[in-house]
């Protein structure tokens, strides 16, 4: 069953992880169907400080994350959603295919907590009630820098989503540059964000199906546009210039990083360091979500 589930997925203070290799399980590491295995590695995160249209929260620098992960190929859909948790809190029904939205950070987190059920793994979420009103928070053995422990489902953290985002690529976008007019403006189209995305000049106000625009070199759709993503990290506005390992975010704060951009907002918003905050409550609907686990 959560084979066919995750298929249709395809048409979740920073600190160092304690983990180590010796702690990773021996068996081989299966991919779920639907998603794209990401190795670790260090990458830059952030923007230059004359990026145009950038905002303060992006400050450059090196991040390195210890262990492989997988994410979600895609966003999360309207059918795979219904089917997993029994009811589609979508403004924009009738559409199976485009990603559910109008979700909250609690929603995104209980869905996870549903896909490592159904594959017999840890959850890595504690959660009370059902439906809309459901409320999530890490699950006290993976709170914090052992969110990288955890071997069931979650929310990427806004490291693994921004370094899954660039695919190797340093640029604004991962297809590259745009005019930095185009950045800023919904009545003119932008030939690179339109690309990669669907977003304020495009969208004609609502989301798409996935998989409708460009992926980057890593085989991920709608890293750029459709909707906001949740991350799993509680939101840091002051990322800081030091080097980091395994970072998770900043436990005294009241508001979830979500990434991407989406088909309300501008240009600006879809390039690879936007980041962005919210009450985790907030069921917007220009927001939704994509899975991650780590590599165990």
């Amino acid at each position: 069953m959560l084979a066919v589930v995750l298929l249709s997925l395809a048409s979740c203070n920073r600190g160092a992880s304690s983990a180590s290799k010796a702690s990773l399980k021996t068996t081989p590491f299966k991919v779920t169907p639907g998603f794209v295995l990401v190795q670790a590695g260090s990458f830059t995160m952030g923007s230059i400080e004359d990026e145009a249209n950038r905002y303060t929260n992006e400050s450059q620098h090196e991040v390195t994350l210890t262990r492989d992960y997988e994410l979600a190929a895609t966003e999360v859909t309207q059918e795979a959603f219904q089917t997993v948790m029994g009811y589609n809190p979508s403004h924009f029904k009738g559409c199976p295919t485009c990603p559910v939205e109008s979700v909250s950070w609690h929603e995104a987190a209980a869905y996870c907590n549903a896909l490592s059920g159904k594959a017999g793994l840890a959850a890595c979420y504690s959660c009370t009630g059902s439906g809309p009103g459901i409320r999530c928070e890490p699950a006290p053995s993976y709170a914090q820098a052992k969110v990288y422990e955890c071997p069931g489902y979650r929310l990427p953290t806004d490291a693994e989503w921004e370094h899954a985002y660039r695919a190797g690529t340093r640029t604004p976008y991962y297809n590259g540059t745009n005019d930095p007019r185009f950045r800023v403006g919904c009545s003119e189209v932008d030939p690179i964000t339109d690309e990669i995305g669907w977003y304020c000049a495009n969208s004609a106000a609502k989301t798409h199906p996935v998989r409708g625009k460009k992926p980057n070199a890593w085989g991920l759709y709608d890293m750029a546009g459709n909707v906001w993503e949740w991350g799993h990290d509680k939101y840091v506005a002051v990322l800081g210039s030091a080097k980091v390992t395994d970072p998770w975010g900043l436990a005294s704060s009241s508001m979830q990083v979500a990434r991407g951009g989406s088909w309300k907002y501008y240009s600006r918003g879809l390039r690879a360091a936007a980041r962005a905050w919210f009450q985790p409550f907030y069921q917007g609907k220009e927001h939704g979500f994509r899975p991650a686990r780590g590599r165990h």
